[in-house]
C-alpha cells in the first residue's frame, strides 16, 4: 500500500520552509502510523515517528517518543510498537526527508523544501501544499504532536 502524504510549505525570505508534513498509511481499520515534521513555533523544527489507534472514528492512542499523547502514559516509542509497524514507520521518515534539504536544515535549522520538489505542490498564496488522500484526523495528530500549523484540503 502506498504512503498517504499532506503537508505545507512556507515561501518566505528566499526560502519555503515545512509548516507541516506528514506521512501515513493504514496498518488496519483502527491503526495508522508514519512519520510527521514541521513547525513547533518558537524556531523548533520536529520530526517524529506515530503509532495511532482509533475507536468509533477518534483517536484513543497516540504513541510518539516517550509519550503517548492522548492517554498521557508514559512509553517507550520503539519498544511499545511492533517491529512491522516501526518498519512503515521507517518507511515513513525516509520519505519526509525526501522532502527536505537535509544540508539546510543542519545550516538553518529549519526544514527546507527540496526545490525540485516544489513542482509537485500547488500553490496558493505563499503556502505551497501537498494532499495525497486527506484523513480528517491528521490535523488533530499534528496538533497533539506539537506542529503548530494544520493540514489542508485542497480543492482540485
Amino acid at each position: 500500500m502506498e504512503f498517504n502524504i499532506n503537508g505545507g510549505w512556507e515561501i518566505r525570505e528566499g526560502r519555503t520552509i515545512c509548516r507541516w508534513l506528514i506521512v501515513w498509511k493504514s496498518i488496519n481499520e483502527t491503526i495508522i502510523a508514519g512519520a510527521l515534521a514541521g513547525y513547533q513555533g518558537g524556531g523548533a523544527f520536529m520530526m517524529e515517528q506515530f503509532c495511532a489507534e482509533t475507536e468509533d472514528g477518534s483517536l484513543s492512542s497516540l504513541k510518539i517518543d516517550f509519550e503517548d499523547k492522548i492517554t498521557g502514559e508514559e512509553i517507550d516509542f520503539f519498544e511499545d510498537v511492533p517491529d512491522e509497524i516501526l518498519m512503515e514507520c521507517d518507511d515513513a521518515q525516509d520519505l519526509i526527508l525526501e522532502w527536505h534539504d537535509e544540508g539546510k536544515w543542519e545550516d538553518y535549522e529549519q526544514l527546507i523544501l527540496v526545490e525540485d520538489k516544489a513542482s509537485e505542490l500547488k500553490q496558493d498564496k505563499d503556502m505551497l501544499l501537498l494532499d495525497k488522500n486527506h484523513n480528517p484526523l491528521i490535523g488533530i495528530i499534528n496538533e497533539k504532536a506539537g506542529i503548530t500549523a494544520a493540514p489542508a484540503l485542497l480543492k482540485n
